[in-house]
């Protein structure tokens, strides 16, 4: 997640749905523990406004005003949420100029759409001719020209206007030069494990995992120690202690023993860096698949039709699982590595994964940082947040499913964990 003190603006014109974002998202940062307020322009004209028209000078005072407020506010570590229709491009630029961290949000809909949402009739009266100075009709609305987010709310539910809000908000703010290294390392890493396979064959399939882990660790070791030569390395490989105020945490060869058997598809390399508290970067390959999901351009895939859907481990399902299945109405997917569960939920292919028997660092980092830059949710089982580049490499647990099943999901767990053993596995 970025640093709180972030400002984000969402603009639009009158019934497109900015307030009900807002609430919605403001709803998701305070339960990640995110200190959190929203300044909506109705409630900010009612309490400090009440002597202003609805004239360009009259409106951009108040968009003057509300920005500072949210100024104030980011100075103590805030995260502040605007919902004001805000209609004229420079008084938004103004605000943002002044601000170190600004995501801008054009919230819009057909005007066809808004009359019909409008329950006041004011649109209708501001088409007849009844209502002047009213946005959008009689009097201008400029849109964004570089905003950071574009919710088309006639098409785009305000669930998922937030995930894609939050997926920005989780976006690296640094180099994107990491997130091309990561991509091209995994995908690199990704083909010389499918040669390693067609040179070695599977007739002995230990020797063939002992020499993809060894394969992949080493040339990625090898190339971050190039590209990055300050950097520390955290592997399954080469744990380490953790230290560094940049991390790359890399699991070489996911799903070993999915790697060493013929026509299996679900083993990955992952590739994340963990960068002063946070995943700034990371990358999934699923080689066998011919598929490199990175945070630079990943995208959470629409739900496939049909029943809920749980990823599992395809060798020991646990009683918890089938605890969790019954209260979500859900269905048991089993499948090899944990990036390859974690990507089944980013590619549309199921719609949960739940670990509650503690894994390493490397198992979950990189397809973690992938999910998150696509706007899914992803934290422990308590909903706190994941944490990395800890001394001891051992994370006890996590979930990840899309952002509108969270509350559910997590809700689930819990009774259902009293049902079951404290530490059993959930893979």
């Amino acid at each position: 997640m970025s640093a709180p003190g972030t400002v984000v603006w969402l603009t639009g014109l009158s019934g497109a749905g900015k307030s009900t974002i807002a609430r919605l998202l403001a709803a998701e940062l305070d339960r990640t523990g995110v200190p959190t307020e929203v300044l909506d322009g109705d409630e900010v004209r009612a309490a400090l406004s009440t002597e202003l028209g609805f004239s360009k000078r009259d409106r951009d005072i108040q968009v003057n005003r509300v920005g500072y407020l949210a100024r104030l506010l980011t100075r103590h570590g805030v995260t502040v949420i605007v919902a004001l229709i805000s209609p004229y491009r420079e008084a938004r630029d103004t605000v943002r100029a002044s601000l170190p961290s600004f995501v801008e949000v054009h919230v819009r809909a057909p005007l066809d759409e808004l009359v019909r949402r409008d329950t006041k009739g004011l649109y209708r009266k501001a088409l007849a001719g009844e209502i002047s100075g009213f946005t959008g009709v009689s009097d201008p609305y400029e849109t964004p020209t570089r905003p950071e987010v574009v919710v088309d709310t006639d098409t785009c539910t305000a669930t998922e206007a937030v995930a894609r809000i939050l997926a920005v908000l989780r976006r690296s703010p640094g180099d994107t030069r990491d997130h091309v290294l990561a991509g091209n390392l995994a995908a690199t890493a990704g083909r010389r494990l499918l040669d390693l396979r067609d040179q070695l064959g599977f007739t002995d399939p230990e020797a063939l995992r002992a020499a993809g882990d060894k394969l992949s660790h080493r040339f990625l070791a090898d190339r971050i120690a190039e590209h990055r030569r300050t950097d520390r390395l955290r592997s399954e490989e080469a744990p380490g202690d953790g230290a560094g105020d940049r991390l790359w945490i890399v699991d070489p060869l996911d799903g070993t023993r999915e790697f060493g058997e013929p026509d299996r598809t679900d083993w990955a390399v992952h590739v994340a860096l963990w960068e002063r508290g946070a995943l700034a970067a990371g990358a999934v390959s699923l080689p066998a698949r011919d598929l490199v999901l990175t945070t630079g351009s990943a995208v959470a895939r629409p739900r496939a039709p049909g029943r809920f859907r749980i990823a599992v481990s395809r060798s020991r399902p646990p009683a918890l699982a089938g605890a969790l299945a019954e209260r979500l109405d859900a269905d048991l997917v089993p499948m090899g590595s944990a990036g390859v569960k974690i990507a089944s939920v980013l590619l549309g292919e199921t719609d949960l994964y739940v670990h509650g028997g503690g894994q390493y660092e490397w198992d979950s980092a990189a397809p973690v940082a992938v999910a998150l830059a696509a706007g899914l949710h992803a934290s422990r089982l308590d909903g706190s947040p994941l944490v990395y580049g800890r001394p001891d490499a051992w994370l006890p647990d996590l979930v990840v499913c899309r952002t509108e099943d969270a509350e559910r999901v997590l809700a689930a767990i819990r009774a259902s964990a009293t049902e079951t053993e404290p530490q059993e596995e959930l893979a």
